[in-house]
């Protein structure tokens, strides 16, 4: 019991010995680390792409295959409006195409980039429809 009070008050004599600066000291400390960890983690990840992409070389070289560039398409519309079915209606009247690209192309996109974004004119003049039609990346292989 001795050492259980004796613990609480250590606690109590650390807890109370912080300022408020050591405080806002530290959690600009704990903002600047998780910084760091997300800088680090799209290291990671762009490491293991460049090995991925490494790897595929390799197999190419060996095989003789020629290595084929590909990335995945979303199309889908956007209508300007409130009615949540109309949206709902867009997302599953949605496609998704794979394509096959040249290098310099594949190496400009990014996953999740808006290739386009436009009005819909026809839609406008004909229904008074305001919409718009996008083109999204949604995904990058290299085979």
């Amino acid at each position: 019991m001795k050492k259980f009070i004796v613990l609480a008050l250590i606690a109590i004599l650390s807890v109370s010995c912080y300022t408020n600066e050591d405080q806002t000291r530290l959690q600009q400390e704990c903002k600047s680390l998780a910084s760091e960890k997300q800088h680090l983690q799209g290291q990671v990840s762009a490491l293991n792409t460049e090995i991925h992409d490494l790897k595929v070389h390799k197999n190419s070289l060996v095989t003789g295959k020629e290595i084929k560039y590909i990335v995945k398409f979303k199309i889908k519309q956007g209508t300007f409006t409130l009615d949540i079915f109309e949206h709902a209606k867009n997302e599953m009247n949605s496609i998704e195409i794979e394509i096959p690209v040249n290098k310099d192309y594949y190496n400009k996109l990014t996953i999740g980039q808006d290739i386009t974004d436009s009005f819909k004119w026809g839609s406008l003049i004909v229904n008074g429809d305001f919409s718009e039609l996008h083109m999204k990346v949604v995904g990058k292989r290299i085979e």
